[in-house]
């Protein structure tokens, strides 16, 4: 294997087991050697070496930061799974990766009507 003293400064990619929370399998500097390298481990994902933030994830479900604004932080494909990450998380959501669409926290409009209904309740 060749030197790496070219690399200094350059982005590196992992390839995280664990949906990207276990223990890294490969790294490169090549985003696409590391996703096709994760599309050969079940369950797996690419992040940024040195940070949490997620590149590459093949599951249903994704976690991210900042009220959905940041970075995905998680991904799996049970959604009690990528629920129970998010609550580690201040502000963090859980939508679905294909469509966009949030499932936690749950939609205002389900929210106000709890609170219409309750604020009508004799004290």
């Amino acid at each position: 294997m060749g030197c790496a003293c070219n690399q200094r400064g350059k982005q590196q990619f992992e390839v995280a087991m664990d949906a990207g929370r276990g223990r890294v399998a490969f790294t490169s500097g090549s985003r696409p050697t590391a996703t096709t390298v994760a599309q050969r481990y079940t369950g797996s994902a690419v992040r940024i070496k040195g940070s949490d933030e997620l590149v590459h994830h093949t599951e249903q479900y994704e976690v991210a930061k900042d009220g959905g604004k940041g970075p995905v932080v998680f991904a799996h494909s049970d959604v009690d799974q990528a629920l129970a990450h998010a609550g580690t998380l201040a502000g963090a959501v859980v939508r679905e990766r294909e469509t966009g669409e949030l499932v936690q926290p749950v939609p205002a409009a389900s929210l106000t009507k709890d609170v219409e209904e309750t604020a009508e309740a004799p004290a």
